[in-house]
């Protein structure tokens, strides 16, 4: 029987198509001309098996290794523009401006909880309807 090529190519997009290939592939192990179970394969065979599945993990690797630097590099990237774009809007130290703005809020926040909402609402009321009637009035 001719030795078929058990490489992977890069036709096999979708699952379907991978395991398509993969039964093509257990077909030929158990054709006739084989006589048995895959143990009964000749050791060279195995041993070339062996080899495509290594080159294979070694394949992933890089491409993995590959991804990471390209992670690396936007991430990189993204992290410069947010600083520059601080830069932009609020000047020198604009991290330093953004944690006091946000020291100050939660000190507001603190004191609007302290404060008696009712007295004051009680004192604005009329100021708030005297300043509505002056202006239906214009």
């Amino acid at each position: 029987m001719p030795k078929r090529d058990t490489t992977l190519s890069e036709g096999l997009d979708t699952d379907v198509q991978l395991q398509a290939h993969l039964a093509a592939l257990e077909a030929e192990t158990y054709s006739a001309s084989d006589s048995g179970p895959p143990e009964a394969r000749p050791f060279q065979r195995v041993r070339d098996d062996l080899d495509h599945v290594r080159d294979e993990i070694e394949n992933l690797r890089s491409r993995l290794s590959l991804v990471k630097q390209r992670a690396v590099i936007v991430a990189r990237s993204n992290l410069e523009w947010a600083d520059a774009s601080a830069h932009d809007q609020l000047g020198t130290y604009p991290w330093a401006k953004l944690v006091g703005a946000m020291a100050a809020t939660a000190v507001g926040a603190r004191v609007l909880r302290h404060v008696p909402l009712g007295a004051l609402a009680t004192a604005a009321i009329p100021f708030i309807v005297a300043r509505l009637e002056a202006k239906s009035r214009r």
